[in-house]
């Protein structure tokens, strides 16, 4: 699957491969940012430069893929199955998905990837999106550790991210 690739990408050094068309090593801004394509868009949470992502939103449109990710906050497990929970201002959104390693950090990262539908995706923009939309912070669980995730800053990523994921490029 295409979004298997990517998470490896995404959660290895070769990340700037794909977002930035570059072989140069990824600089990881702190705060949110967002990497956009034709159809295409990465947004992502990190506390610190050059630290953990708590958060990656990838959505593919051309490939029909959707892709949330998380390093830095789970544990490493023999599960087949874990859960991320993103909960904001009473509002809950839960994903299963698997752990992982991250090839840059060598933290534990979740992984969840799905294939998705013009109805899929429109059901993942009235639920999940929501979630980024409140004052905040956005509590990220994965298995039983949390982060918080301060959603300053996330309006000009996520008006991007939003144009190019649920835009009709």
């Amino acid at each position: 699957m295409l979004l298997r690739l990517m998470y490896k990408i995404v959660l290895g050094s070769a990340y700037g491969l794909i977002v930035a068309g570059t072989a140069a090593a990824q600089d990881i801004p702190a705060g949110w940012s967002v990497e956009t394509k034709p159809k295409g868009a990465i947004l992502t949470y990190a506390p610190e430069k050059d630290g953990p992502r708590y958060l990656i939103v990838a959505c593919l449109r051309d490939t029909d893929e959707i892709g949330v990710y998380s390093t830095g906050i789970g544990v490493p497990s023999s599960k087949p199955v874990v859960v991320m929970q993103l909960t904001n201002a009473g509002r809950k959104y839960s994903l299963r998905g698997d752990m992982g390693q991250d090839n840059i950090s060598h933290e534990p990262a979740f992984r969840y990837e799905t294939n998705i539908d013009a109805r899929a995706l429109s059901i993942f923009r009235a639920e999940f999106m929501p979630m980024l939309a409140g004052k905040g912070p956005l509590n990220v669980t994965v298995g039983d550790k949390s982060q918080q995730v301060p959603l300053a800053g996330l309006a000009e990523p996520l008006k991007k991210f939003s144009a190019s994921c649920f835009g009709r490029s």
